[in-house]
């Protein structure tokens, strides 16, 4: 490689990287629009390998259903959120006094003076939970994080008509775009291999979101089971949580389980059975879903690097935040998948593998599954 080739290689990449960090505003609601495009796709796709659908139903109707279902599932997830949201503040003073009391209780145990940890309100004596809260993080990258879940989280709502309208506008896209493609390559055999790449790259796609889900999804559904059977409020909302961050490799899976097991700690704050139970309970769902039934599906199916997973969680992160964390897997996956289909960038694909070995197609990584 020349030192020309060089150098227009590196203008490319700092170009690149200054369109995402400039971007990100505009950038993250349509990756977010993609993902979800994708998942429409996914379930229209399994919609319609039954047979009466193939009978009765025509490809847009399944794309259709496919869009009802997924805006009603988020609707209800966002209903069922808004209202645990509601409850926690309604909780608040009862949380308030529970601190005190685990306070006070570990003042007697340790024999400390707990006068700091508490302020006068009116007549009484209550626990100043966020200014001690804020003095425990405020040199805690923690503190960091958590704020940047909640920031992350207040973002996709704000982006929300945003990420609809760009979702509206792929779907439509959608129909035209083999149109397009065929007036790109007049050449029908030229145009086959062409529909077979984008065939190919949107299969391997439609198996890592089914793997990714439904391994998130069983992680959340036996956490809220674990969670509900204690009695654990807000369980509902927990469970959402683990299922978003279980996105995250590794730091997702550490937090999801600090989370409900603080608030174990102080709602049965008579008792740490809760608090360990949950947080040995939880942590074991997370170590067995996450080391044994998702390396066994995604493994097999797109065997990604773990030191690639890493590198891309820190790399995302830094550009864009904890969306960029929470993006960092599916982005990376969908570009080793596209960069498999091409002679020209398969030696990246390959690095960014975990053995070399690379498939290619929905019918070949099923039948290394089964």
């Amino acid at each position: 490689m020349t030192l020309t080739k060089v150098a227009a290689l590196l203008l490319i990449i700092t170009a690149i990287f200054a369109l995402l960090i400039l971007g990100e505003s505009l950038l993250v609601p349509f990756v977010i629009a993609v993902l979800v495009w994708y998942l429409i796709n996914a379930l229209g796709h399994w919609l319609g390998s039954f047979k009466v659908s193939q009978k009765y139903l025509p490809k847009w109707a399944n794309l259709m259903l496919s869009t009802l279902v997924i805006a009603l599932i988020l609707l209800f997830v966002g209903g069922l959120i808004a209202e645990n949201a509601r409850e926690m503040f309604t909780e608040l003073p009862k949380y308030e006094k529970n601190v005190g009391n685990i306070i006070e209780r570990f003042g007697r145990i340790f024999n400390f003076n707990t006068d700091q940890y508490f302020k006068i309100s009116g007549t009484e004596r209550v626990p100043d939970i966020f200014g001690n809260l804020n003095k425990l993080l405020e040199n805690v990258n923690l503190g960091t994080f958590i704020s940047g879940i909640l920031n992350t989280l207040s973002g996709i709502a704000g982006n929300t008509f945003l990420i609809i309208i760009y979702v509206l506008f792929l779907l439509f896209e959608q129909a035209v775009f083999p149109k397009k493609i065929k007036a790109l390559f007049p050449d029908e055999e030229k145009y086959n291999q062409v529909e077979q790449v984008i065939n190919d790259i949107n299969d391997a796609i439609r198996a890592y979101f089914k793997v990714k889900l439904t391994v998130s999804a069983l992680t959340a559904f036996a956490s809220y089971t674990l969670m509900a059977f204690i009695g654990l409020d807000f369980a509902v909302f927990w469970a959402f949580l683990i299922f978003i961050l279980n996105f995250i490799p590794n730091i997702g899976s550490l937090v999801a389980t600090l989370f409900p097991a603080s608030l174990a700690l102080i709602q049965f704050d008579n008792s740490f059975v809760p608090f360990f139970t949950i947080l040995i309970g939880v942590g074991a769902i997370q170590l067995i879903v996450g080391n044994f039934i998702e390396p066994r599906m995604m493994g097999s199916s797109l065997n990604i690097s773990s030191l690639v997973v890493i590198i891309a969680l820190t790399l995302w992160g830094t550009l864009w935040g904890i969306t960029g964390m929470i993006l960092s897997v599916p982005i990376t996956v969908i570009l080793m998948i596209i960069f498999a289909q091409f002679p020209s960038t398969r030696p990246f694909a390959i690095l960014l593998s975990e053995n070399g070995k690379l498939m290619h197609g929905l019918e070949k990584i099923e039948q290394a599954n089964n």
